[in-house]
C-alpha cells in the first residue's frame, strides 16, 4: 500500500505524467485493474483522452479493458452495481424535496425558526440542499443537537433555533428513507464500507482534477489509502504541504490543504507515502508560463513584481461594445484560425463566470459563422411548452376563485401547441390552420375581454367587423371567422371542464397524478411530445429530439414520486402544483455531443480538461472577474464559523463565502492555463443591456499593466476606408453584415469602400450561393423610404370612383397622406383590446347627455328649472340603461371589475356635474339645446339632414358625413340664431392656421351642414350661425387658489362655471353677443369673450374668438376648397410619407403605424410638411380677406 502524489502548477502536464505512471504500472503488474477517477464533468473527455495516449501503436481500433476511466458516481455503479442496497429505488431531487414538504407539515408544532416557512417558494429546495450538504459532510442530528445545545454564549440563540428544527426535519427524513431508499450521500457510505470490506491489492487508483473533497468523497478516498495496492493523488500545487496546513490567503490553499490531510492520514494509518513526484513536462508556451508565474506571485498579499516592457505575444486582449460584438469578435478569430489548417474546432473553448448573459447570443452567432459548438452547462428543463401547459392548466379554474378562464392563463395553455384539437379520425389538426384559428380567437377575446362563464357557455361566440361607418356601430356576422373561432372555443369548452370536474373529486394524491396523468395521454399531449421528437430527429437536431422525450420521462417521475410519498395524503392542489414546479426546475436536460469536433462553450467555475489550444476567456469585467459570491443557504457564514468550531476532523461544511472569494484567483488561474498555445481576454463596455455598464476586471487590468497588453477595440462598425478588416472576415453569411455596415457608413459620411472592402463586395456578389442575398442587402443601401403614388387603377379599386367619409379622416390626409393610405386604403388597424380607452368614455359621454338633453326637450321642461334631485334622477336612469341596455357590449367593461365599477361611478359623476353646468350655464344665457346627436350625410338615418357633396371632375366626388354633438338656438328680437357645440374630453380650442391647412376642419364643417340644411334645422328658414363651440366634459377638482371660501356653494359654483367655459368661435352679428347672454357683464362666466366698460369687446376676444359673418364666409368657403383639394390629391394617389409638423408638434409620435412608416427625419428624403402659424386667428382672417381681394373678391 502506498500514497503518491503528483504536484505540479496547471501549466504542466498533469494528465502525460499521469498516465505515464499508469501505463508503466500496467507493464508492472499486468493482471491488476486500474481506476482513474476524475470529475464526472470531464469524464468523458478523460477517457478519450486516456485511451488515445496509452495507444502507443496509433491503432485505428483500441480498448483496454484493465482500466476504467469513471467519476464517484460511475465508481458506486461499478463496485455496487448487483449489490442488494444498490438496488433499493433512488431518491431523486424531487423525491427529497417532497419527503421534506410532508415532514414540515406534520412536525410544525415541533419548529420553531422554520415554522410556517414550508409554504415560502423556494424554502423546501433549500432544506433539501442543506440536509444533502450536511449529509456529505458526515454531520449527522445528534451533532447538530449536541451543538445546539452548547451554553449561548457559545453559540448564537439564533442558530439554535436553526439547527433544532433542521435536527427535527433531517432526523425524520433518515427514520422516512433509511433501508427503503438510497440518494447519494448513502450511496457513497454504501461504497466506502464496500471498499473497506473488499481486498483492493490488486487495485490502482489514480486521481485527478480535484482540489477538495466533501467529508465522505475524503473519507473513501482515505480507505483506498488503506486498501489499494498504489493511490495517485494529483493536484496543482507548486510545492508539499507535509507538516503545516497552508496560510489562509495561499494561492493554492485548496489542494494544499488537501494534500496536508492525506499526507498526515497516510502518516498516521502507516501507509507508505512515496516521494513527490513532479509534473515537470511543459505543455504551455513560454507566453503562458510568464503569465502563470506572474499571476501566482502578484496573488500573493504584499508582492511587488516588476512589470515587464515587451509584452506577451501568447495573451491578448480586446474590448467590445456588447455581448454580441463581443462574442461574434470570438467566432470569427476562431473561424480564421481554423483556416490556417493548423487548428481544429475542437482545439478551442470559450469560458466565461456567468455564461446566462450571452445565452441568447451563443446561437446566432455560432450559426451566421457556421461554426459547431457545445455548450456544457445543464440547461434547466422548467422552460418547456410541457411545463407552462401544467402550470397553464392548473392556473386556468380554481373553484375557489371569481375570476376563471383569464386570458392569460389559457392563451399559454394553447400556445403551448401541445393541447391541439382532433378530428373525427383522432388525428390533429393541421398545426398552421390551429395557429390561424387561435389567432382569430385571441383577437375576439382582446376585443371582448371573455373569460369566465363565456368559455363554458352554450351560445357561440360571434365575429363582428366594424363597418367603415362614421355614425354608429354596424355589426356584420361573419361566419367563417366566428366558426374558426368557436372551433377554438369548443375544443377548450370540452376538454377542460371535465378534467376540473375529476380534479374536484379526487381525495388523494394518487388520484390526481393519475387524473392529470389521462387526461395528458387522452388529449394527445403525449403523441404531440413524440411527434415533436420525430421531427427534431429527422431535421438532425439531436439535442431538441431528446428534450421532449427527458421533460416526459421528469413528468412520470415527478408523478411516480408525489405518488410514492404522497399518493395517500389529502389532495391539495396548491402543493400538487408547487411540487411539480420545483422539480422541474430543478430538472437538466442531459446533454451529448453531436460531434467531436467543436468549439467548447462553457464557464469558469466548472473542472476543465487541459487539452485545449486556444482558450478565450470572455466577460473579463469587473462585474464577473471576480465573482461576487453571495451564501444563499439555510446556514449562512457566521452560522458556520461557529459550527465549525465543533466538528471533528472528519466532519465539515462547505467553505464561506469569503474562503470562497480567496480562491478566486486560483479559480481563474485554471481557466487561464487551459489552453498550452493562446489566451485572450475579452470584455463588452455592457452595450445593448438597460442600466449596466462594465469595465475591465481588475485581474485583467493587473495583467494588462504588468505585460504593457494593447488593448484592442472592436468596433460593431467597420471602417469603411480601412484595408485591415481582417477583424470582420469570417462566413460568408457574417462578413456580408460587416459589408453592409462598412458601405452604409461610406454612403452617409460620403466615404469610398476600400479595396479589401471591395473586394469582398466582389467576391459575395459572384459566389452563386450569396449572389441573391448579397444584391437584396446591398440593394437596401440606396432604397429611399419613400412612398411611390398610386396607379389609378389601384386608385380605384381601394377608393372606387366616390369617396364618402367624416371630415376627421379627410383632417388625417393633411396630417400624413402615407397614414391615410395604410388606415383608410388598406384598412390596417391594430387590434380591439377590452380596454377603456378616450373613445369609449366619449360615447358615453355623448349618448349620455344625447338622451338627458332629448328627454328635456320631449318633456318641455326649461333647463333652467331642473333641481339637482331631478338632475340626479334623469342622469342615473339615463346612464343605468346605457351600461346596462348594451347590445353591442361597448360598456361591457365598465362591469368588469370592482375597479372598473368604481371607473363606472366616474363616468356617471363626471354626466352629472356636465347636466348640472348646462343648467348653470342657462341661467346667463339665452341660448338652449334645440337638437342633439345630428347625423348629416347619411340618408335614411331618422332626423338626418344633408351632407357635403363635391363634384371633382372626371367621375369623382368626395361626399362629407358627420355628427353634430348639439345645436343651440335662440331667438332675439324675432331673428333666430342658431350655434354648434361640440363635445370634447380635453381642452380644445380652435386655431384657424390649422383650419386654413385643413388639419383641423371640423367645427368650420358642422357649420357649413347647418348653413347647407337651414331648411331642416331652423324654425324661420332665416336663422343666422351665431357661433361654433367646444365644452369640455371633466368633472373638475378645484384648487384652494380658485375658491376663497369652500363653504359658500355661490363661489364653489362660479368657480365651476369658469372651468366650464366655452371655447370656439362667436359670430359678431348685430349686436348678438350683447343680447345673448342675460347679463353684458357675466358673459365671460361662460363665453370666451368680455366687453370693457364702454362696450367695446375686448382686443384679445377679438383676435381669438370673435368672428364676423363675411368673414365666417370665407372661412367656410376655404374649408370647402381644402376638402376637395384632399378629394383630388387621394384620387391622385398621392401617399406621400409627410406628417404634418405644427409648432414644433407632430402627430405621428402618437401613430400606431410608425413601425410600418419607418419614418426618419434624419433621413434626407423624410421631411415633415411644415403646417404655417399664422399668428392669432384675426391674423388669419385678415389673410383670407387679402386672398379675396387677390382673387377679385371671388
Amino acid at each position: 500500500m502506498a500514497l503518491q502524489f503528483v504536484l505540479g502548477k496547471a501549466s504542466n502536464d498533469h494528465f502525460k505524467k499521469v498516465i505515464d505512471n499508469l501505463d508503466h504500472s500496467m507493464q508492472q503488474h499486468s493482471h491488476d485493474t486500474y481506476f482513474y477517477l476524475v470529475p464526472n464533468h470531464i469524464k468523458f473527455e478523460s477517457e478519450l483522452g486516456t485511451l488515445k495516449q496509452l495507444n502507443h501503436d496509433d491503432q485505428s481500433t483500441f480498448a483496454e479493458t484493465r482500466v476504467q476511466v469513471f467519476s464517484f458516481s460511475r465508481l458506486m455503479w461499478y463496485f455496487l452495481g448487483n449489490s442488494k442496497g444498490y438496488q433499493l429505488p433512488r431518491l431523486s431531487k424531487d423525491a427529497v424535496n417532497m419527503i421534506i414538504f410532508q415532514i414540515i407539515e406534520n412536525y410544525q408544532d415541533k419548529l420553531t425558526v422554520f415554522k410556517g416557512e414550508g409554504a415560502q417558494p423556494g424554502f423546501i429546495s433549500q432544506v433539501a440542499d442543506q440536509i444533502n450538504e450536511l449529509q456529505q459532510g458526515r454531520i449527522d442530528p445528534d451533532t447538530l443537537d449536541k451543538i445546539a445545545d452548547l451554553d449561548p454564549g457559545t453559540i448564537n440563540p439564533e442558530l439554535q433555533g436553526k439547527l433544532h428544527d433542521i435536527s427535527v426535519i433531517y432526523r425524520e427524513f433518515l427514520k422516512e428513507t433509511d433501508g427503503k431508499y438510497v440518494d447519494s450521500s448513502v450511496t457513497l457510505k454504501m461504497l466506502n464500507q464496500y471498499l473497506t470490506d473488499t481486498d483492493l491489492s490488486q487495485m490502482h487508483f489514480y486521481i485527478s482534477g480535484f482540489s477538495q473533497f466533501s467529508a465522505q468523497e475524503l473519507e473513501i478516498v482515505k480507505t483506498l489509502i488503506d486498501k489499494a495496492n498504489g493511490i495517485t493523488i494529483d493536484l496543482n500545487l507548486d510545492h508539499a504541504y507535509p507538516n503545516e496546513m497552508p496560510d489562509s490567503s495561499a494561492f493554492f490553499l485548496r489542494s494544499g490543504r488537501l494534500y496536508h490531510q492525506l499526507y498526515q492520514y497516510a502518516r498516521a494509518s502507516g501507509t507508505k507515502v512515496m516521494t513527490d513526484q513532479y509534473a515537470n513536462d511543459c505543455r504551455c508556451s513560454d507566453g503562458l508560463r510568464e503569465l502563470e508565474d506572474y499571476w501566482i506571485a502578484s496573488s500573493e498579499v504584499g508582492s511587488s513584481i516588476q512589470p515587464k516592457t515587451n509584452g506577451n505575444p501568447d495573451v491578448a486582449l480586446f474590448r467590445a461594445d456588447s455581448n454580441y460584438d463581443e462574442l461574434m469578435n470570438i467566432a470569427t478569430m476562431i473561424r480564421q484560425m481554423v483556416a490556417t489548417g493548423r487548428f481544429r474546432y475542437s482545439d478551442f473553448m470559450v469560458v466565461t463566470r456567468h455564461l446566462d448573459k450571452y445565452q441568447n447570443v451563443i446561437d446566432p452567432i455560432f450559426q451566421m459563422q457556421q461554426i459547431p459548438y457545445f455548450v456544457d452547462i445543464q440547461k434547466h428543463m422548467d422552460n418547456h411548452p410541457l411545463v407552462e401547459l401544467i402550470d397553464a392548466l392548473f392556473s386556468i379554474y380554481r373553484a375557489d376563485r371569481k375570476r376563471n378562464y383569464r386570458y392569460d392563463d389559457v392563451m399559454r395553455l394553447l400556445k403551448s401547441e401541445l393541447l391541439i384539437p382532433h378530428d373525427q379520425e383522432g388525428n390533429p389538426m393541421n398545426i398552421d390552420r390551429y395557429r390561424r384559428c387561435l389567432s382569430l380567437c385571441e383577437n375576439l377575446i382582446l376585443k371582448n375581454g371573455y373569460e369566465g362563464k363565456r368559455w363554458t357557455q352554450d351560445e357561440d361566440w360571434e365575429y363582428a367587423t366594424i363597418s367603415d361607418n362614421d355614425t354608429g356601430i354596424v355589426s356584420n356576422r361573419n361566419k367563417e371567422i366566428s366558426a374558426d373561432i368557436n372551433v377554438i372555443r369548443h375544443f377548450v369548452k370540452n376538454t377542460l371542464p371535465p378534467f376540473y370536474k375529476k380534479m374536484a373529486k379526487a381525495k388523494t394524491g394518487k388520484d390526481a397524478a393519475n387524473i392529470l396523468y389521462q387526461f395528458l395521454d387522452e388529449n394527445g399531449v403525449i403523441n404531440e411530445l413524440k411527434h415533436w421528437q420525430d421531427e427534431a430527429t429527422e431535421r438532425g437536431d439531436l439535442q431538441e429530439a431528446g428534450q421532449s422525450e427527458q421533460v416526459w420521462n421528469t413528468l412520470c417521475g415527478l408523478l411516480d414520486d408525489f405518488v410514492t410519498f404522497l399518493g395517500d395524503h389529502p389532495f391539495e392542489m396548491d402543493n400538487f402544483l408547487d411540487l411539480l414546479k420545483a422539480g422541474f426546475e430543478g430538472a437538466s436536460y442531459s446533454q451529448i455531443p453531436s460531434t467531436l469536433d467543436q468549439v467548447t462553450i462553457s464557464e469558469t467555475g466548472l473542472v476543465q480538461l487541459n487539452n485545449k489550444k486556444v482558450t478565450f476567456v470572455m466577460g473579463a469585467d469587473d462585474n464577473s472577474m471576480p465573482a461576487t459570491i453571495e451564501n444563499n443557504s439555510l446556514l449562512n457564514d457566521a452560522d458556520r464559523d461557529q459550527m465549525n468550531e465543533q466538528f471533528t476532523d472528519d466532519q465539515y461544511l462547505n467553505d464561506n463565502s469569503e474562503t470562497q472569494m480567496v480562491n478566486e484567483p486560483y479559480l481563474n488561474y485554471l481557466a487561464f492555463m487551459t489552453p498550452d498555445s493562446k489566451l485572450v481576454f475579452s470584455y463588452n463596455l455592457g452595450g445593448g443591456e438597460s442600466d449596466v455598464t462594465q469595465a475591465i476586471s481588475p485581474y485583467v487590468a493587473r495583467i494588462k499593466d504588468h505585460f504593457n497588453l494593447e488593448e484592442k477595440h472592436v468596433s460593431a462598425t467597420p471602417s469603411p476606408d480601412s484595408n485591415d478588416i481582417r477583424q470582420y472576415v469570417g462566413s460568408k453569411r457574417a462578413t456580408l453584415k460587416y459589408l453592409v455596415k462598412a458601405s452604409l457608413d461610406a454612403k452617409v459620411n460620403g466615404k469610398q469602400l476600400g479595396q479589401a472592402w471591395t473586394q469582398i463586395k466582389s467576391y459575395l456578389e459572384n459566389d452563386p450561393t450569396m449572389r441573391t442575398i448579397t444584391q437584396k442587402l446591398m440593394g437596401s443601401l440606396t432604397y429611399k423610404n419613400v412612398p411611390a403614388a398610386l396607379k389609378p387603377e389601384i386608385v380605384t379599386g381601394l377608393y372606387g370612383n366616390s369617396i364618402t367619409t367624416s371630415i376627421s379622416k379627410l383632417e388625417e390626409f393633411y396630417y400624413d397622406p402615407y397614414e391615410y393610405f395604410l388606415k383608410y386604403g388598406l384598412r390596417l388597424k391594430e387590434r380591439d383590446e377590452f380596454n377603456l380607452d378616450p373613445s369609449s368614455t366619449g360615447t358615453f359621454y355623448h349618448e349620455s347627455l344625447d338622451k338627458l338633453i332629448k328627454e328635456i326637450n320631449d318633456k318641455h321642461i326649461d333647463i333652467t328649472d331642473l333641481s339637482n334631485e331631478q338632475i340626479r334622477n334623469m342622469v342615473n336612469k339615463i346612464t343605468g340603461s346605457i351600461i346596462e341596455d348594451d347590445p353591442d357590449l361597448q360598456y361591457e367593461i365598465l362591469k368588469s371589475s370592482n375597479r372598473m365599477e368604481y371607473i363606472s361611478k366616474q363616468l356617471v359623476q363626471t354626466v352629472m356635474q356636465m347636466a348640472t353646468t348646462l343648467r348653470d350655464q342657462s341661467h346667463y344665457t339665452k341660448m338652449r339645446p334645440k337638437n342633439t346627436e345630428i347625423i348629416f350625410g347619411e340618408p335614411g338615418k331618422p332626423n338626418g339632414i344633408d351632407g357635403l357633396n363635391f363634384d371633382l371632375g372626371d367621375h369623382h366626388s368626395v361626399n362629407v358625413r358627420g355628427r353634430i354633438d348639439r345645436i343651440d338656438q335662440m331667438f332675439l328680437d324675432g331673428t333666430e340664431y342658431l350655434g354648434i357645440v361640440d363635445y370634447k374630453s380635453s381642452d380644445r380650442d380652435i386655431d384657424l392656421s390649422e383650419a386654413y391647412d385643413g388639419t383641423r376642419m371640423q367645427m368650420m364643417t358642422y357649420l357649413d351642414a347647418v348653413v347647407q340644411n337651414q331648411d331642416k334645422l331652423s324654425s324661420t328658414d332665416k336663422a343666422k350661425l351665431a357661433s361654433a363651440l367646444y365644452m369640455h366634459i371633466f368633472d373638475p377638482v378645484l384648487k384652494p387658489s380658485e375658491v376663497k371660501n369652500f363653504d359658500d356653494i355661490k363661489q364653489i359654483e362660479a368657480a365651476l362655471m369658469k372651468k366650464h367655459k366655452y371655447s370656439g368661435l362667436l359670430v359678431n352679428n348685430d349686436g348678438m353677443l350683447k343680447d345673448m347672454v342675460n347679463n353684458v357683464a357675466d358673459s365671460s362666466m361662460i363665453y370666451p369673450y368680455k366687453f370693457d366698460k364702454n362696450g367695446n369687446l375686448y382686443k384679445d376676444s377679438v383676435k381669438k374668438y370673435i368672428i364676423e359673418p363675411h368673414d365666417l364666409e370665407l372661412l367656410l368657403r376655404r374649408t370647402e376648397e381644402r376638402i376637395k383639394n384632399a378629394g383630388k390629391q387621394i384620387f391622385d394617389g398621392n401617399i406621400k410619407l409627410e406628417p404634418s409638423q405644427y409648432k414644433d408638434k407632430s402627430k405621428i409620435i402618437y401613430s400606431p403605424y410608425k413601425p410600418v412608416m419607418q419614418f426618419d427625419p434624419l433621413l434626407t428624403e423624410n421631411n415633415y410638411r411644415i403646417v404655417k402659424d399664422m399668428g392669432d386667428n384675426k391674423d388669419v382672417i385678415d389673410f383670407l380677406r387679402e386672398e379675396e381681394r387677390n382673387n377679385g373678391g371671388q
